[in-house]
């Protein structure tokens, strides 16, 4: 029972077992705070079919039996008539719910730019309190969990006195793999009964921490069906409501009254890193649709870590980063989908997004090289439109970005390059395409054999052709384009890449009216505007094509076809 490893089994497969692991942390290492001068840490680790707390120092019996009191999770006071403040709660450990709203509704009201200027002190005044996502979701009505929630820090607070006796539990909860919950309950019944203490040691489970369980017809044995609440014991329901505070990231559906919540998923990585790049994280991810969010919230999950990695350099997080990436830290986030039905919310859906598999950090300059794709790619995906055409697109990405499909890459550059042409028609240049340096970074980092395709120049000169066709005129003006925009070239070819010769053909036929087009404004003009395709060029894309496939090379083509060169920065019509 004192020892340095622990371990949370995971029960549900949800966002539950992440609470308990993230809240037995918190109070563990409240515990080493105590009793350890100088460095400490908890890290939680992944391990198959649990998940391991470790300890930097092995737990001692005395300091469990002198441990003082700790209060690791806040009441939230709505100031409603007859609500119980526990008494000896400290002030910062009492929320205003009221007053934190009106905060909060008071910030949005400044504009973004204003906020970008304000001195850090102005801004830690008017900002909202870091975790009121979190208070927010608790106090939603149709959550109906706030009382429940607040009777578990009532309870925590009324039994400060027996607090060594529920550590002792606590920790028998989690001394070996696949614990006995029952026994460790009926051992703490069993015990307050000798110390004379009434108590009972159920707790309702809430879908708040437990999206897979709820009130419903549920039994055990098929014995008999009664609707009713699911109990579990209070201490397990209490840790949850800990861990929430530690890796939860509740926000709103943007459009709707419906809710998502991320939950952290730890592989390998120190609570006080967690907490630090957490803390980003809920000031970065906004209220969006829902799959838009989804992606943004991996994307700028992965962006805070990488931030926090170099700035941590007394953690030496970056010497661990090394040869892995984000993904070896944080596997992803457990999604519940709460759907508001009017007077309640209820889960529609249970998923896990991913990090991206992509990063490898091979030396610390490859940090600021991944933090500008990841920069690129948010830019794009946050100019797409869910509700207008964009819906296919995002859930594309989002398969690639969360199960690592580079199929999945690939039909979303192919769908976006119709996308892009069709808003830069409406002039609509917030809508931006991809760069082919960070193009090459994305693939060659992850699919070091293409990276051939990538240096042929039969390749990157049918590439820049067909950019020269598309984006370029289009960036350019109709009026002032020489050339012809070639609407639904990255589409066609994609239709012919099924079979190498229909793939032949096609950039063939491309080909010779791209040359011919080149003839024409020469002849009108005088000036030679673009290079023509060559017979070497074609050549070269055969020979790849008997290697790789049509596919692939079809995909890197249009990908990078509809791509600008760095050198096109602020004057992408350039030709």
């Amino acid at each position: 029972m004192y020892q340095s490893v622990y371990y949370v089994d995971k029960r549900t497969g949800t966002f539950a077992d992440v609470f308990l692991a993230y809240g037995l942390a918190a109070l563990l290492e409240s515990i080493l705070e105590c009793f350890v001068e100088g460095d400490h840490w908890v890290r939680i680790r992944d391990g198959g079919a649990y998940y391991t707390v470790e300890l930097s120092h092995p737990l001692e019996e005395k300091w469990v039996d002198n441990a003082p009191f700790q209060v690791l999770a806040p009441y939230i006071d709505t100031g409603r008539a007859g609500q119980q403040v526990p008494a000896g709660l400290p002030a910062a450990m009492i929320i205003d719910y009221q007053q934190e709203w009106n905060k909060f509704r008071e910030y949005i009201q400044i504009p973004q730019d204003v906020r970008e200027k304000m001195p850090p002190e102005e801004m830690a005044r008017v900002k909202p309190h870091p975790q009121f996502p979190v208070f927010a979701w608790v106090g939603e009505r149709r959550m109906q969990a706030l009382s429940s929630y607040n009777g578990l820090v009532l309870r925590w607070q009324e039994a400060r006195a027996q607090f060594a006796e529920n550590l002792r539990h606590i920790l028998l909860l989690f001394a070996l793999p696949e614990g006995n919950p029952e026994a460790v309950e009926s051992a703490w019944r069993k015990k307050m009964k000798e110390l004379g203490v009434p108590a009972k040691s159920e707790a309702t489970l809430l879908q708040l921490f437990n999206p897979s369980q709820g009130k419903g017809q549920n039994e055990p044995k098929a014995s008999r069906l009664e609707m009713g609440n699911i109990k579990s014991f209070w201490l397990l329901e209490y840790l949850k409501a800990v861990g929430m505070y530690h890796c939860a990231v509740p926000r709103r559906v943007q459009g709707t009254d419906d809710r998502k919540t991320y939950a952290l998923a730890p592989v390998n990585i120190r609570l006080g890193a967690n907490d630090a790049v957490l803390a980003a994280f809920q000031d970065a991810l906004r209220n969006d649709t829902a799959v838009k969010m989804d992606v943004l919230a991996a994307l700028r999950y992965t962006e805070c870590f990488l931030d926090y990695c170099q700035a941590a350099k007394e953690m030496d997080l970056l010497a661990e980063l090394l040869g892995q990436g984000p993904e070896d830290f944080i596997a992803g986030m457990y999604v519940a989908y709460y759907k508001n039905l009017g007077q309640a919310s209820a889960v529609m859906n249970l998923s896990f997004l991913e990090l991206p598999r992509w990063m490898r950090v091979e030396s610390p300059d490859d940090v600021n090289v991944y933090k500008e794709v990841i920069a690129e790619h948010e830019n794009i995906i946050r100019n797409i439109d869910e509700e207008k055409g964009g819906y296919d697109l995002l859930t594309c990405y989002r398969d690639f970005l969360s199960g690592g499909k580079w199929n999945a890459f690939f039909d979303f550059t192919a769908a976006y390059s119709a996308y892009l042409t069709r808003e830069l028609d409406r002039e609509n240049y917030r809508v931006k395409p991809f760069t082919t340096r960070n193009l090459e970074v994305l693939i060659l980092k992850s699919n070091e054999p293409l990276a051939p395709i990538l240096e042929t120049p039969g390749f990157r000169n049918i590439a820049e052709a067909i950019r020269r066709s598309t984006i370029i005129p289009q960036y350019r003006g109709r009026s002032e384009s020489e050339y012809d925009i070639r609407y639904g070239l990255g589409q066609e070819l994609k239709r012919k890449a099924l079979y190498n010769d229909e793939f032949i053909a096609a950039l063939g036929e491309f080909m010779q009216s791209y040359n011919a087009e080149n003839a024409r404004v020469y002849e009108k003009t005088g000036n030679q505007y673009r290079k023509n395709i060559l017979t070497s060029d074609i050549e070269d894309i055969v020979r790849l094509v008997d290697k790789y496939g049509a596919p692939t090379v079809a995909n890197l083509l249009i990908a990078f076809g509809y791509a600008r060169e760095p050198r096109d920065e602020g004057d992408a019509g350039a030709s």
